[in-house]
């Protein structure tokens, strides 16, 4: 299991927030940690979990962070271990698509 941290601005938030990332890359599973996230529910699991490589690249989706929005998140692992990647958030009322970037730190 690894975990990793950063800062972001999700699709669909009204702030950046701080997230937790752990994964399991052996049993494709993944957890989305956001400890301020509104409503009191500051965990998510990684739904449709896809890997690349050994640990090398990860996609999975997740619903309802925030409330109604479903979001794509797209890993790839940098040089220094740490993941960098691209949140989509689904086309929203006026159909434009929201995205974001991430950088999450490996912390284990």
């Amino acid at each position: 299991m690894e975990c990793f941290r950063g800062k972001t601005h999700l699709p669909g938030a009204d702030k950046e927030w701080n997230v937790q990332l752990e994964i399991d890359w052996g049993n494709k599973k993944v957890n989305v940690h956001i400890a301020e996230a509104p409503d009191g529910i500051a965990d998510w699991p990684g739904l449709s979990v896809q890997t690349f490589g050994p640990m090398d690249e990860i996609v999975f989706r997740t619903k309802g962070i925030p409330r109604l929005f479903t979001h794509w998140w797209h890993f790839v692992r940098s040089g220094s271990g740490d993941l960098w990647g691209i949140v989509l958030g689904l086309p929203d009322a006026e159909g434009i698509w929201r995205t974001c970037p991430v950088v999450l730190e490996r912390v284990k």
